[in-house]
């Protein structure tokens, strides 16, 4: 009993949220174009992304009140990965220690079984999702589906003509959601020349390179070249959600973070303050630029888990989650790198879904180490904010994975 009333202390004082004061603790307020030279610099822009950047906020005074989380705190830091037939590996507080955690919740049947913070991070501290984005966006479609007013076998040129000379001519919008659009394009981290960096570029987080280039995300979605036939290769490309982003704008007529805001944020019953960050020209980081609490966070995931709904309201259209949960194109996904992690697994609507044991696991994942794991046949989620050395290292994916995998069948 001693170990489970200290882990319900740990879980108690982790509601008592610190002063936000100023200045913030080191390093201190850094420049936007700075935010990627060091690790300390990237740590203290995932919580404080609106200080450098223009956002909208998700969480309106019309917001509903926030749901209760229960707590059933259990002492867990001593759990080890593997098991279950697999070669037993480090303590659940190893690998948050490793893995660079800034916060780590589990949800197991609605309560919350572990709450842990580190650093300057508090309950109610924003963090940013990152790639994670990506699959809240995907659920934004998903209610626009649901409405009439989206037909995910559409042509993208039918929503956005002014698109008809790039990259993007010809692939439908299905083609979006499951990154399978035959664009010439690189998702490289590391190489600062990449087109991912590109995007960096155009939100003011690295520096311009020359005076002449793209002002917007979508005027970058309009100068790209296509390679490649869509529909036949499973190709990660962040912009594809921007343009998906622009596709639900003019199916609708509204902006992303009303969006966002009125389909699925004012639904999942949130305590704290969420926002999405914009680009230059004002347009909404579709595909990386949320930032919310933890808690809040792993309301998103509860959602999910509970085939969309949170109580007896529907966040996500049930028959959304139900496509997700019997994943993508297999084949398409084994002919890529990501299977040396996943053997198993498949990419399907912005949401990565691993096959394991009769189970379709659901992740969003983001750099740095951002991750939701949802099992909603053991009713787990597993939220987690990272700021790790490196954008996309795949050795700390198999350590919170390899976690969330012991947590999801210990707790199920």
């Amino acid at each position: 009993m001693t170990a489970v009333r200290d882990a319900a202390r740990r879980v108690e004082r982790a509601r008592a949220p610190s002063a936000p004061g100023l200045p913030v603790s080191p390093p201190g307020r850094v420049a936007a174009t700075a935010v990627y030279e060091s690790q300390a610099h990237t740590r203290w822009f995932m919580q404080h992304a609106r200080q450098v950047l223009g956002s909208a906020d998700l969480r309106g005074p019309a917001q509903s009140r926030p749901r209760p989380l229960p707590l059933a705190p259990r002492d867990l830091d001593g759990l080890r990965t593997g098991g279950e037939g697999r070669a037993l590996g480090p303590t659940l507080a190893q690998v948050l220690r490793r893995t660079h955690t800034d916060g780590f919740l589990v949800l197991a049947h609605g309560a919350v079984v572990v709450e842990q913070y580190f650093g300057d991070m508090t309950p109610a501290t924003p963090h940013q999702w990152q790639s994670m984005s990506k699959s809240l966006v995907s659920c934004v479609a998903g209610s626009v589906v649901a409405a009439g007013l989206l037909d995910t076998t559409r042509p993208v040129t039918s929503y956005v003509p002014e698109l008809d000379r790039s990259a993007y001519a010809g692939a439908l919008v299905e083609h979006l959601l499951d990154m399978q659009v035959g664009i010439d394009y690189s998702e490289d981290y590391e190489d600062p020349d990449s087109d991912v960096n590109e995007l960096d570029r155009l939100y003011g987080l690295r520096p311009p390179r020359a005076a002449g280039q793209p002002g917007s995300t979508y005027d970058f979605a309009r100068s790209t070249r296509p390679r490649g036939r869509h529909g036949e290769r499973f190709d990660y490309v962040s912009l594809n959600v921007n343009v998906l982003a622009w596709v639900l704008e003019r199916a609708t007529g509204r902006c992303l973070p009303d969006l966002i805001r009125d389909e699925i944020w004012s639904k999942i019953g949130g305590e704290h303050d969420a926002w999405i960050t914009l680009d230059g020209a004002g347009s909404a980081q579709a595909e990386s630029g949320v930032s919310s609490s933890l808690r809040d966070l792993a309301r998103f995931g509860l959602a999910l888990s509970r085939g969309g709904r949170v109580g007896n309201r529907i966040v996500v259209p049930p028959a959304w989650v139900a496509s997700l949960r019997r994943g993508g194109d297999i084949g398409l996904f084994a002919a890529t790198g990501e299977a040396a992690i996943m053997p198993d697994g498949s990419y399907r609507r912005c949401f990565w879904v691993a096959h394991s044991g009769g189970r379709s696991i659901l992740m969003a994942l983001g750099v740095y180490g951002q991750m939701l794991y949802v099992d909603p046949q053991a009713d787990v989620v597993v939220a987690k904010f990272s700021t790790q050395p490196t954008a996309d290292d795949l050795d700390y994916f198999r350590l919170d994975f390899a976690l969330a995998e012991r947590l999801s069948d210990v707790l199920a």
